[in-house]
Order: structure tokens, then sequence, then C-alpha cells
């Protein structure tokens, strides 16, 4: 099967629609699919056949691009995955066209025109049953192909792993590190760093703040925690939250809010963050017990041959 996944990001871009596409990937070609990626921001992995998209204005152009980059490279049995629903918009109707649904695309009241047409059109990949339900339109829950690793050494770390804006609750990771006596790493970049690092000093918590890199500092983590908060009008909820489940395949609990997809990862649920008590939270081998019994490789083959059984291209 010759399978092109489309996305906007590929690592070593930092942020989960790349990280989700690059195991994608990874995980087809070495089923022994043939792989080609396209992608407007990443760089080549082994075992699959890279395409640099180019245009302007990608946010709003971005399906005419895919569409005339990439439609006449497709053969009538070829598979496509477009890693957000816009980049399908100008796919037309297929035989074999799959969308993946992560959360902003769903969650927020963005621009939404065409959305159902696709969604209607397209085999539907939901990376969290939340997602799902959401979605108004036949799914399939996709797991996600990763497996455990050699656990990562523990150590006295509260480390949280975000775009730093207001929605993604990084303030209230650095409060509960300074409540519980914890030091904070903080992976990942955004506006809202300055006001951050004046909060942990003001807090006394002591905080390293170190970009959006993708050399995770995992060693001599307590816990990953993602407090993702929705927006004030209610929208933006988290729709998984991928770094949950790279913490937990290298041993590490890991702490939530009762936030969108959040629930369905995390292994603590803290309904808030500033008052709630920390349970004792699992060892490495529960961690990665958990986490083989519903995610990694041999699931998400699975469910991806699932989905293109069951949805709407087998019935075309």
């Amino acid at each position: 099967m010759r399978v092109h996944v489309v996305t906007t990001e590929f690592p070593p871009f930092f942020g989960g629609v790349g990280t989700w596409a690059g195991a994608v990937a990874a995980a087809l070609a070495g089923a022994d699919h043939e792989v080609h990626v396209w992608a407007h921001h990443g760089a080549p992995i082994a075992g699959v056949t890279f395409h640099r998209l180019w245009g302007r204005s990608w946010n709003r152009w971005g399906g005419v691009w895919v569409a005339a980059q990439v439609r006449p490279w497709l053969a009538d049995d070829d598979v496509v995955v477009c890693t957000t629903w816009p980049l399908a918009t100008h796919l037309g109707p297929r035989r074999s066209l799959c969308v993946a649904w992560h959360g902003s695309d769903l969650t927020r009241p963005a621009v939404v025109a065409g959305r159902e047409r696709v969604a209607a059109q397209a085999d539907n990949l939901v990376v969290s049953n939340y997602l799902g339900e959401r979605l108004g339109a036949p799914s399939t829950w996709m797991p996600y192909p990763i497996e455990p690793v050699e656990a990562a050494p523990r150590g006295e770390a509260l480390l949280t792993i975000a775009r730093l804006v207001p929605s993604k609750g990084v303030d209230r990771v650095l409060r509960l590190g300074a409540r519980l006596g914890r030091p904070v790493v903080v992976v990942g970049d955004g506006p809202e760093r300055p006001a951050l690092e004046r909060l942990a000093a003001e807090l006394g918590v002591g905080a390293r703040f170190c970009g959006a890199t993708r050399d995770i500092p995992w060693a001599g983590t307590w816990a990953l925690a993602l407090f993702s908060r929705p927006y004030p009008d209610g929208s933006g909820a988290e729709g998984l939250g991928l770094v949950l489940l790279e913490a937990a395949a290298r041993g590490l609990p890991t702490l939530g809010t009762r936030v969108g997809g959040i629930p369905e990862a995390a292994h603590v649920i803290l309904d808030d963050p500033d008052t709630d008590d920390v349970p004792a939270l699992p060892d490495a081998a529960e961690v990665h017990a958990r986490l083989a019994a519903r995610h990694g490789t041999a699931h998400f083959l699975a469910a991806f041959s699932a989905a293109r059984t069951a949805g709407p291209a087998a019935r075309r």
C-alpha cells in the first residue's frame, strides 16, 4: 500500500501535530508500506520519502497548495492521511482519504467552512474519544504508535511541555511546584514566557525554562504535568495531550486536569491544581503496562485498518 501523509508540521518541528505525523509515518513504513510525507515544516526521516510543500499564507491557502502539489502524484488506490482537515479541502472525493483530528481544529470556533463536508467524505481518525464525540461524524479512535522504552531515572522535578500560552496552564504547574516544594522544568516557548518567568521568581520556585526543544530532559523528572484550561468562552479544550503518552513511554507518571481528552491519557486528574492533594503516583512498571494496554504500533495499525474498512471510504 502506498500512503501519503500530508501535514503542516513534521519532526523535528516542535508540536503535537508534527509529533503525531512522524510517529504515524514511521509506523506505516515499519509495516512495509510505501510512505510519502508531504510537509510544510520538517525534515526527512528514515524509511519515508519526504517532499517539501511550498506556499505563502499557509493558514489560509494550505488546502490549495496541497491540491496543486500533491494531487498530481496520487494514484486511485493511494491512501492519503491529512493531519488537519483544512489540508483535505481541495483534494476532492477519494476512495481512501483519511483525516486526523487533534484538538483545536474541532474545539475552537475558527474557520469551519468545509469542515462538515470533509468529515463526511473522509475516514476520520480521532486521537481521543472526547474528539470523536464532538466530531458529529463516524470516526475511529486511533491509538498512538508509541512503545515503552527504558524508564527515565526518576527525580524531584515537575516537568511540563507546552506552548507558553494561557490555555496550557503552565502558571498552574509553577504554583503546584511551589506548593510541593519541587523544582519545575518548562519545555516550550511562546508569548507568555516573560510573565511565567516573573511568576516563577515571585513564587520562589526553582524553574528552568528550556525553550522549544525536542531534546526533552526526561531524566530527573518526578511527574509530567499538563494543566490545560479552556478559553474564557469555553472553547479550545485540549484534544488529548500527546506529551502525556510520551512521558508514559519513559515510565513517568502524569498529572492532568479534567479538560477535553486529558483524562484519557493522564494517570492522575486534579480538578483544581491549586488546592488538590496529589495522591501516590504509579511506578514505572505500572505506567508502562497501562500504556501498552491501549497504545503502540500494533494497536495503531489494527485501528488504521479498521478505519479504512468501516469508514466512508468503504462505502464509496
